[in-house]
């Protein structure tokens, strides 16, 4: 079936390639030419066949032979249907119809008309279309002949595909099927089928959609039709990809490939090269996904498909740009943009430029945004497309009022809400609307702001934006917030939040501008600063957390574990792939201008999200019951602040930060109470702080770090000391939020002074990425002690030393690899068979793309030795803790200035958390490597008698309490435990 065209970014993917099936040329002619030409078209495609037609028809008009010279004349207008050059196809059917009707051949006429309609069907002048297949459908009736009837039939469900009633199409593909089983019409039968799995894959419904393609396929296989084998092997390989069979879905695409080839379909291969990366980005294979994508773009340029290469550049562009690689992201956008204006395809300039903008604002490159968004907005007003005008004004309005321009800002989007309206884009003027609000707040004319805010809501309800919905109520939040309004701002602030972990927006599409995540992050701050002005910290607490469990969401949805259960696994997956396909409908559908728009396609595919969001609900009920592990980080089914008070022994302590624009909440908790403070101090401030302290500890001799260190102590733990909360404490977890991740607690001290004592000294200490955390349950030990890995590659000179003495305190069920034995399948293959893992080996960050941050190992085979972090957590880990000693192991994907908002990083610790670990021990800068092998083996040597906590302090306290060189905490203070203390 002829699917709608879908624009989607590729970091998500794959748009159903389903190509309409028709049987327009089932009869056999009585000549020998005739035939042969027939056999070309089916097997090799309508290229090679059009000379055979040719000269058939020069033999035919010699001889006089009107009928076959219609015949033949009708098999070339389908020809050139099959290559795009639809006008040259109407004049050849036309002429062909004349002449039949002039023989009064009623057979062959009720064949052109099938033709015609087929054509009327391509240039989606559907009344036409479906007039020409009625007429078809009566005289195949008249006449009792069943082929010709049960291509109408077909035909007349693409028809109901194209106007969104997919309910009538399938009763007409039914039909069509019982009539060409009952008059033993394979190659109808075949093609009839793929169509119906056609209707299937664009719903979503992959399963159902393969039982159809397989059937039609091994048809069309004994047919010997390698086009449409080509076709219909590619469609079932994106609904192998949909439903987890990666593997499968990579074999298939190769055979489609290679048909596709054969035939010279090369807009099928592009397809099918597309489809073979999105398959290797789920499976993590990021290089080869590119290189598909590249090779999609070679077939586009080679066959001069230039409006499909505008569109494939973009999409990898985004691929980049989702991958971190922003300058490959920005080369395609510009190539892309160039190519559109050769040919002036105004959409794809419009596009690229929107894209070249929103690349820069995510640089934090302003100004040069701002060139982009006023250069797209040039051209769309240029071309008098009204939602690109929209669009473009809309950007700059919400760039415009940050900047505090607040009468630019406000024009703008006035303009944007007028043009969105004139383009009868409903999700447009919902987001006009917004976009005006969001003016007028900044502006401080709160009651005006309300109103836009209702009138985007309503709009929304209808066109089912999750992404808007949370700002809309994030947005209202504020106001009344600002308005002396608190209840009525918390009630909107957790309607955010809902939003935010519904359904909805868990399966939402990945976006790729920077701030998606650090707006999301602010409706939590905003509702925890709300909690605690209203004086309910347990309830700020709880939100605190989720904070940290939706910002994990946020980056970690590929690469988190699924549940234990094959079939409840299996059951996600499709569900996952449905809901996300049955939104891509949606919104394309929306983006279509009024005149075009499907409404019973709109009603079935919100109807269907519907349900299929109600049946994922219901799933994760059931894992709530099954698997609370995985619910615990998916459904944020997380622990109460009682529940973990529970889980704290006594004499220890709990403290988690949040960190607001303007002022810093602190939580304590304990087995007893649950506190809160707040601690005025900016972000900025408190940034600055940090890398201060942290260069001063790196770069600088002396002692020049102990003052930051003592501000800090002030400003992150005298606020609770002095009220008494840590009273009698020995233990602290540290939950640390934003630029605090990069803090060595262990260093802070009570004073400026060189006889100062440190929080060290005062506590034994452990980082949480998240409380939650605690609530983890553990497999039984494995049976091996120690696997301890120093690869050459890093280049550490100590390292092979290193792991040699830590694996001299292991006497048995060891394995110490160094060298180019290091190697990364390795590790795969013994990690979980270790209770303690070592890692002497460097680590690297990805800051735009956490799960492609890693560690270095030696390379074997095909792999590169690179271990990603969505590799490490595909892992079924049982260790008691895994060690990095490396550079920066403990940090997430940026520094300082470049930190992304909230705990939104992925770190290689939280990686291996996840994947099984109960801590892990990491650096938060990077080390000495001479000193690093003393401490390492002073530290085991203490786990005999400690625990990991107890032997991380004493083995810090030990190596600045020698005199000498390593007294300076640059080489005592950079390891930090996270996860179990013990």
């Amino acid at each position: 079936m002829k699917a709608p065209r879908l624009t989607l970014l590729v970091a998500l993917l794959v748009t159903p390639f389903a190509t309409a099936q028709n049987s327009t040329l089932q009869q056999p002619g009585p000549d020998e030419l005739i035939t042969h030409a027939r056999q070309t078209y089916i097997q090799q495609g309508p290229n090679k066949a059009l000379p055979e037609f040719e000269h058939a028809l020069e033999m035919f008009r010699k001889s006089k032979d009107r009928r076959r010279e219609a015949i033949t004349l009708g098999y070339m207008g389908n020809c050139y249907r099959r290559v795009g050059d639809l006008p040259r196809a109407l004049d050849f059917v036309q002429r062909a119809m004349t002449i039949k009707q002039g023989l009064g051949d009623k057979v062959e006429m009720g064949r052109s008309q099938n033709q015609l309609g087929l054509i009327y069907w391509d240039m989606a002048e559907y009344s036409q279309a479906t007039s020409h297949f009625q007429q078809a459908f009566a005289l195949g009736h008249e006449l009792n002949e069943h082929e010709l009837e049960g291509q109408a039939h077909n035909n007349l469900g693409l028809v109901y595909d194209e106007l969104g009633d997919y309910r009538q199409s399938q009763e007409q593909y039914q039909q069509a099927v019982q009539i060409h089983r009952a008059s033993g019409n394979e190659r109808g039968q075949g093609d009839t089928l793929a169509n119906m799995g056609g209707v299937h894959l664009l719903l979503g419904e992959y399963r159902k959609a393969l039982e159809y393609y397989q059937e039609a396929l091994a048809i069309h296989d004994r047919l010997g039709l390698k086009p449409t084998v080509s076709i219909e092997l590619g469609n079932m390989g994106i609904c192998y990809t949909a439903i987890g069979e990666s593997e499968k879905a990579l074999s298939t695409f190769d055979q489609a490939l290679h048909l596709a080839q054969e035939a010279g379909l090369e807009k099928e291969q592009a397809d099918w090269h597309k489809g073979k990366g999105e398959t290797l980005l789920r499976l993590g294979k990021f290089g080869p996904a590119i290189q598909e994508y590249e090779q999609a773009q070679k077939v586009y340029e080679h066959a001069q498909l230039k409006r499909e290469l505008v569109e494939a550049l973009n999409d990898t562009g985004n691929l980049h740009l989702m991958l971190g690689d922003s300058s490959s992201a920005e080369q395609d956008f510009r190539h892309a943009l160039e190519i559109a204006q050769t040919i002036g395809n105004d959409r794809g300039i419009m596009t690229n430029l929107l894209s070249l903008g929103n690349l820069e604002w995510r640089r934090k490159r302003y100004s040069q945004a701002e060139g982009f968004y006023d250069a797209a907005l040039a051209r769309a007003r240029k071309a008098g497309d009204q939602d690109s005008t929209a669009q473009a004004l809309i950007e700059l309005a919400l760039e415009h009022g940050r900047q505090g321009k607040m009468g630019t800002a406000q024009a703008e989007a006035k303009e944007a809400l007028a043009a969105a309206r004139r383009s009868a884009i409903p999700p447009r003027e919902a987001w006009a609307h917004y976009s005006l609000a969001e003016t007028q707040r900044t502006g401080h004319e709160f009651e005006a702001a309300l109103r836009e805010y209702s009138a985007a809501a309503e709009i929304e309800s209808v066109v089912r934006d999750p992404d808007l919905d949370w700002q809309i109520a994030y947005g209202r939040g504020q106001s009344l917030e600002e308005l002396g309004r608190p209840h009525e701002a918390l009630a909107a602030y957790k309607q955010a939040v809902t939003t935010i972990e519904g359904v909805r927006v868990q399966l939402a599409e990945e976006r790729f501008r920077a701030g998606y995540v650090e707006d999301k992050y602010q409706v939590y701050v905003a509702l925890v600063e709300l909690l605690l002005k209203l004086q309910r910290p347990g309830e700020a607490f709880v939100y605190s957390e989720r904070l940290r469990a939706q910002s994990f969401l946020d980056q970690l949805n590929r690469g988190m574990p699924g549940p234990q259960n094959a079939a409840q696994r299996q059951a996600e997956t499709e569900l996952r792939e449905r809901i996300r396909q049955l939104r891509r409908l949606i919104n394309a559908e929306w983006a279509q201008p009024a005149n075009q728009r499907r409404g019973k396609a709109l009603d079935a595919f919100s109807k269907d999200l519907a349900a299929a969001e109600r049946a994922y609900q219901d799933l994760l009920d059931d894992l709530r019951r099954s698997d609370p592990t995985y619910v615990a980080w998916h459904a944020l089914a997380l622990p109460s602040a009682a529940q973990l008070q529970k889980l704290l022994p006594p004499k220890t302590a709990l403290i988690e930060y949040v960190i607001a624009e303007d002022n810093l909440a602190i939580f304590v908790l304990t087995s007893e109470r649950v506190r809160a403070t707040t601690v005025p101090v900016s972000a900025q401030n408190l940034s600055s702080r940090v890398e201060l302290l942290r260069d001063l500890i790196v770069h600088a001799n002396g002692d020049s770090w102990r003052v930051p260190a003592a501000g800090l102590h002030r400003l992150l733990i005298s606020p609770v000391e002095q009220q008494g909360w840590l009273a009698g404490v020995q233990k602290v977890y540290l939950v640390p939020n934003g630029v605090l991740n990069y803090v060595p607690f262990a260093v802070l001290a009570h004073t400026a002074t060189g006889r100062s004592r440190f929080l060290g000294d005062d506590y034994v200490l452990a980082y949480l990425p998240s409380a939650a955390v605690l609530t983890l349950r553990h497999g039984p030990a494995p049976h091996g002690d120690l696997l301890a890995m120093a690869p050459e590659r890093a280049h550490l000179k100590y390292a092979s030393d290193e792991v040699t003495d830590v694996g001299r305190l292991f006497p048995a069920k060891k394995l110490v690899l160094t060298g180019k034995s290091a190697t990364k399948d390795r590790f795969e293959r013994s990690a979980s068979n270790y209770r303690f893992l070592h890692l002497a080996t460097h680590g690297y960050l990805n800051r735009y793309a956490p799960l492609l941050s890693g560690l270095e190992l030696e390379a074997s085979g095909e792999d590169d030795g690179l271990l990603e972090v969505h590799e490490i957590l595909g892992l079924h880990l049982h260790a008691s803790l895994v060690t990095l000693s490396a550079c920066d192991t403990a940090l997430g994907s940026g520094y300082f200035s470049e930190t992304p908002a909230g705990d939104d990083f992925v770190g290689l610790t939280r990686a291996f958390l996840t994947a099984g670990s109960r801590t892990v021990l990491a650096s938060l800068w990077e080390v000495n490597d001479k000193s690093t092998a003393q401490f390492m083996a002073d530290f085991y040597r203490r786990l005999s008698s400690n625990s990991k906590a107890g032997a991380l302090s004493a083995a810090e306290q030990d190596m600045r309490s020698r005199d000498g060189h390593y007294d300076r905490p640059y080489f005592w203070a950079p390891f930090v435990l996270v996860g179990s203390m013990n």
